[in-house]
């Protein structure tokens, strides 16, 4: 890596992709074990340890992660923040090259990888028609922004375009009226993602909704880049993240815009304040504890790589154990999709580490 690290980012980048690589392990696990289970009223019968919640007419559901262990619930929010406070503007043509060749070209290997998966898994389940692996691919990829059998990659194309769009709305650093539009474009972005929420969520393309959120994230972490150390900033922050852990904290699936606890208008003002909150958490523990936050510094360098290929080891083990009815290794199934994080994921790192490697090299010879 040629490029000059910055502690405490690499440390939260690593904190928040094993948070959310574990919460998604967590969630097929609980999925899993309710398998067959879920129009069930008696919660005896219920697997221990899962947690559950019957809606109002008795069926079962499983409780997403982040509101069991909400603490770290803005995981999303945070890498759009946090690639908001690296943005500088470039001329459209130049910001598209640089995006694409970072984003846009990762998310077609990625996707074409997932993509040979799920006509694998149509072809053995019996479902491999024209119609399936065509027409329900590119719906998908036209409502979510992502191909089948690796939903994670919803980022990097909401990203990209977040990208583009800040790109021409955010004011320089010596515009007149540098406060006045970025809060503007903040409050566009959390009106249009509350509307998706409160009236026809289902019906647009979530990258709508979740656009919209990821420009305001955006927007704060390139305007507030410098005040996070302010008094002024922090203690408010750490007052209401404080208050939010104890009482509610507003969980919602950036993805989907879902709201699975709290009330959806608190969710970006909470999510801005836990960030703040964590950064500067972050700061001291790379300062003062460095032997602790090197190992996720580590881990944090690699953030993108395990990022865009975990969602090819858990969403495949939950299809195979799902489709064949593996009902006497579904309650392993956590264990086996962290056994599948420790073999592959640190491959997949070697792997994307020589390439780059290879590629710096060929850019200095081909330069001399």
């Amino acid at each position: 890596m040629t490029k000059e690290r910055i502690s405490y980012i690499d440390l939260g980048a690593g904190i928040m992709i094993l948070w959310m690589i574990l919460g998604h392990a967590l969630g097929v696990s609980w999925n899993l074990q309710l398998y067959g289970l879920w129009d069930v009223t008696d919660l005896s019968l219920l697997p221990k340890g899962v947690p559950t919640y019957l809606d109002e007419e008795g069926k079962v559901h499983n409780l997403y992660p982040s509101v069991v262990f909400p603490f770290l619930s803005f995981f999303m929010p945070w890498f759009f923040y946090k690639s908001g406070q690296f943005f500088s503007h470039l001329t459209i043509a130049e910001e598209w090259k640089k995006d694409w060749g970072k984003l846009m070209r990762q998310f077609l290997i990625w996707s074409a990888l997932g993509y040979i998966l799920y006509v694998g898994f149509c072809y053995i389940e019996g479902n491999f028609t024209l119609r399936q692996i065509t027409y329900r691919v590119l719906k998908t990829f036209i409502l979510e922004g992502n191909i089948k059998l690796n939903t994670p990659l919803w980022f990097l194309f909401t990203l990209f375009g977040v990208r583009q769009i800040a790109n021409i709305l955010l004011p320089k650093n010596d515009s007149k009226f540098y406060w006045i539009q970025c809060i503007a474009i903040i409050l566009l972005g959390y009106i249009v993602s509350y509307a998706a929420y409160r009236y026809n969520h289902r019906l647009l393309p979530e990258w709508v909704a979740n656009g919209s959120t990821g420009l305001a994230f955006f927007t704060m972490g390139y305007c507030l880049k410098k005040y996070e150390t302010k008094w002024w900033l922090l203690i408010p922050c750490l007052i209401v993240y404080a208050a939010c852990c104890i009482y509610e904290f507003p969980v919602v699936s950036m993805k989907s815009n879902f709201l699975h606890s709290g009330k959806y208008l608190l969710y970006m003002p909470t999510c801005l304040c836990g960030i703040v909150v964590f950064n500067m958490v972050c700061r001291l523990i790379s300062k003062y504890i460095p032997f602790l936050s090197r190992p996720f510094e580590y881990i944090g360098i690699y953030a993108m790589i395990i990022y865009v290929s975990h969602g090819l080891l858990y969403r495949p083990i939950y299809n195979i154990l799902y489709d064949f009815e593996l009902t006497s290794l579904m309650p392993y199934s956590l264990w086996i999709i962290l056994a599948s994080y420790v073999i592959f994921l640190p491959l997949f790192c070697v792997l994307s580490d020589r390439i780059n490697r290879k590629k710096q090299t060929d850019i200095k010879a081909t330069s001399l």
